[in-house]
């Protein structure tokens, strides 16, 4: 279990882990300001207009749940 730091809210929780074909997506526990981290899953084939970065495609309580599906 990671422990989140409500300081720490937006930063990474844990190192990201690359998956799926060519390391097309990438999960990660983020830090809050509430009781828990949030797992959230990025897609580098979608681009935030915003950023120029991948694309966040998914925010979830667990791991489990962010990568349902995928």
């Amino acid at each position: 279990m990671i422990n989140n730091n409500p300081k720490l809210a937006g930063q990474l929780a844990a190192k990201k882990e690359l998956f799926g074909g060519h390391s097309r997506f990438a999960i990660a526990p983020i830090h809050t300001r509430f009781d828990a981290v949030e797992w959230f899953v990025w897609d580098a084939e979608k681009i935030d207009p915003v950023t120029g970065g991948p694309d966040v495609i998914r925010q979830e309580q667990t791991k489990a749940e962010a990568l349902a599906g995928l």
